[in-house]
């Protein structure tokens, strides 16, 4: 992975809370860190990204948005069983991003974990 991979990430995610967030709670902070938080059917998700410049965290990033994601139901299209019921741009952004990130067996360890942690 490189930078422009964290950059995509972050480009996806911001799409998704944009489209699937409860009315007016999506939210982007920049600290030292960009945190992106969204409520969606009552679940928070909240997603801290770290320095796009060391690319040692690539791997933990990409584990972290898999386990917020699932955390706020957004779970892999394959794995909804009952289908996920959004509108058409946000079942695309959902996908968009499953497809960038991964599910865990298409990660870079068995389980999407940091072997540089």
């Amino acid at each position: 992975m490189c930078e422009k991979d964290i950059y995509t990430l972050i480009r996806l995610c911001r799409k998704l809370g944009e489209c699937i967030c409860d009315k007016g709670s999506f939210e982007e902070r920049k600290t030292r860190t960009l945190i992106i938080s969204w409520i969606y059917k009552g679940n928070v998700f909240l997603h801290k990204f770290s320095d796009p410049e060391q690319s040692s965290l690539y791997n933990r990033q990409y584990s972290q948005m898999r386990k917020n994601l699932r955390a706020s139901g957004l779970n892999p299209p394959r794995e909804n069983k009952s289908g996920f019921m959004g509108t058409v741009e946000q079942r695309e952004s959902l996908e968009k991003l499953w497809s960038h990130i991964g599910t865990d067996d298409e990660g870079e360890t068995p389980y999407g974990g940091d072997l540089n942690r």
